[in-house]
């Protein structure tokens, strides 16, 4: 057998054997804490205007009443509530990420298992744990070849999250070693997402469609579909089409599953703080820290610069942003509305907001300087060091360098703002009383005897 053979072995004995009690409580809580804040994403991310689309478009489709829309009043497929859920989640970019491999964890395996333990009526343990086990096979996978894989423009959410949802959706269904194989040959077909769609409705949709990926390999699988044995060390499989053929060190890839976890890691699962594209955080931070501490006015600056990496161009692509959208992946917007308004909200992420003079004027200002390496690829400055320079018209100079960023495990947001944060989220569609009871029942998860009690929270109760 040779080395990504047993690679996949690992990630199938992993899968299939691992049980609840095998894992740390550390990993359970902070699996909590993803599924608890993909809700609170996932519910102010249901009003925005791509998720009414996505919705209008699983209504159309139909199917069997078997998984809760969050936020909304109806049932359909398993597949589809994966599908709608987890483009609904990412809508904002609001929710979390990993640091190794750069993914959003929670937007593709929450919905995946909370679509499959709905139907199955998954307990809280249950749930959790699924979550675990899939965060661990996606990291495992991505990490071997996530530099050249995502510096070719794959959409690492979209890839190595089908992956984990798969993993995750077949933990739940209690796949056989053999099922899961198929399962993630059929998943590995199906995933896909370029990175040139960042800035649209359709990376949403990448993490949407990872998530109905798991559900749907793990599915066909449990019936008895066929797919490769091997994917990922076939001569066309994962590991070379998506990667480098030589890259990446598989023989140790996935050696420690089951008995170390990533999740909880120094490069584990991180809470945004803002509602923008990750690399943008270190210099919100820097731009706020000025503006706090100085009490400086955008009227008063005169040219700011901005300390990059040659990494932020490759995702911070939109220099003079005209949306919503694209002010979450523009450096410029969200350095200038930090220095505007002296927070980064919800709000200043639309059409108008981006359109605002005050921020257009600012941009106008600014220029890019690559005064860092490459970011360390498994490291909490993966997201890019970065600075702000602003420089006052009158002279003055105001300087911050952020190594690592407001959310990231080594600098975590406290329990009053998380929770701050999901109740920001939440009452978007919730009632005070209702975002309460919700945010109740998700914080004793891990003590809940049936899933369908906690979906039901997660819609307004008029439609309930």
């Amino acid at each position: 057998m040779d080395r990504k053979s047993s690679f996949m072995d690992r990630i199938c004995d992993f899968v299939t054997q691992v049980e609840a009690k095998a894992i740390p409580r550390d990993a359970l809580d902070t699996a909590r804490l993803g599924i608890t804040d993909f809700i609170g994403v996932t519910l102010a991310g249901s009003r925005n205007k791509l998720s009414r689309i996505i919705i209008s478009y699983g209504k159309k489709m139909g199917g069997s009443p078997e998984a809760t829309i969050v936020g909304e009043g109806f049932k359909t497929s398993q597949y589809l509530a994966a599908l709608i859920n987890g483009t609904m989640g990412h809508a904002l970019d609001y929710d979390d990420m990993s640091v190794s491999p750069i993914v959003h964890p929670s937007v593709f395996l929450a919905p995946a298992i909370l679509a499959v333990g709905e139907n199955t009526s998954a307990s809280g343990i249950d749930t959790l744990t699924a979550y675990v086990v899939g965060y661990e096979v996606a990291g495992c996978i991505g990490e071997p070849i996530f530099q050249s894989h995502y510096v070719q423009g794959w959409h690492s959410t979209a890839t190595f999250g089908s992956l984990g949802a798969v993993a995750a959706a077949g933990w739940l269904l209690k796949l056989t070693a053999h099922q899961l194989k198929m399962a993630m040959g059929i998943a590995a077909s199906l995933a896909g997402g370029l990175r040139q769609n960042f800035g649209t409705m359709t990376k949403p949709l990448h993490a949407g469609k990872a998530a109905a990926n798991g559900v749907q390999a793990a599915l066909l699988a449990q019936a008895g579909f066929t797919a490769d044995d091997d994917i990922f060390g076939a001569p066309l499989g994962f590991a070379k089409v998506f990667g480098h053929p030589e890259e990446g060190n598989w023989e140790k890839a996935g050696e420690k599953l089951g008995r170390a976890f990533r999740i909880t890691s120094p490069v584990g699962l991180a809470t945004k703080p803002y509602p923008s594209c990750g690399f943008t955080h270190t210099a919100i931070d820097a731009a706020l820290h000025i503006k706090r501490t100085y009490q400086v006015r955008a009227d008063d600056i005169g040219h700011v610069q901005l300390g990059t990496s040659p990494f932020d161009k490759q995702i911070l692509i939109h220099h003079r942003p005209k949306t919503g959208l694209e002010g979450k992946f523009s450096l410029e917007y969200c350095v200038a509305r930090a220095l505007v308004s002296g927070e980064v909200v919800l709000r200043h992420f639309t059409d108008a907001a981006v359109a605002q003079p005050a921020a257009k004027q600012l941009i106008k200002k600014m220029e890019w300087t690559e005064q860092y390496p490459m970011p360390a690829t498994g490291t909490q400055e993966a997201f890019g060091i970065k600075s702000v320079k602003a420089t006052l018209k009158n002279g003055t100079e105001h300087h911050k360098e952020v190594r690592i960023a407001k959310g990231m495990p080594g600098n975590p947001l406290s329990t009053d703002e998380f929770r701050a944060k999901y109740r920001d989220c939440a009452s978007t569609v919730l009632t005070d009383v209702e975002v309460e009871k919700s945010l109740s029942a998700l914080s004793g998860l891990q003590g809940a005897n049936n899933l369908k009690k906690i979906m039901k929270l997660t819609t307004k109760k008029t439609q309930q």
